[in-house]
């Protein structure tokens, strides 16, 4: 990520509108963290492979096997796109998008899921109401 990214994130049109879509922002960012995390698990003895490698067999590139791997890293990293931070064409989000869609209409055109689901917002939003009343002001 570089310094423009942080600057100049993109538009946020997908700010969680509801429960059902923070929980389902909150399930892709654990996902993402796993698949990242993973791919960090590998690179790390691909990486000091790929550079004992080159310094052997490189001849007047030793770096040329090490550069490799680095590309792979910037293309999953691409492609992970962790932060939501890059336009989704290419990437994962564009994978879970479809996904998205399908279990959000699945989610609507069941009745009883979306009967459970407003009764479980009622009680969150009681929760909610109970632990507000008991904090005290300016807190």
């Amino acid at each position: 990520m570089n310094q423009e990214d942080i600057d100049n994130p993109p538009e946020q049109d997908n700010v969680p509108r509801s429960r059902l879509q923070l929980l389902w922002d909150v399930l892709v960012f654990q996902g993402k963290l796993a698949v990242d995390g993973f791919r960090d698990l590998i690179l790390l003895p691909v990486s000091m492979f790929s550079a004992i490698y080159g310094l052997f067999f490189g001849g007047s590139q030793p770096d040329q096997y090490f550069q490799r791997v680095l590309e792979f890293g910037r293309r999953t990293e691409h492609w992970i796109n962790l932060f939501g931070n890059r336009d989704s064409t290419g990437t994962s989000d564009d994978m879970l998008k479809s996904l998205q869609e399908r279990v959000f209409e699945e989610a609507e055109g069941r009745p009883w899921l979306k009967s459970t689901g407003d009764a479980l917002n009622k009680k969150i939003d009681s929760v909610a109401a109970s632990a507000n009343r008991k904090r005290p002001p300016g807190s």
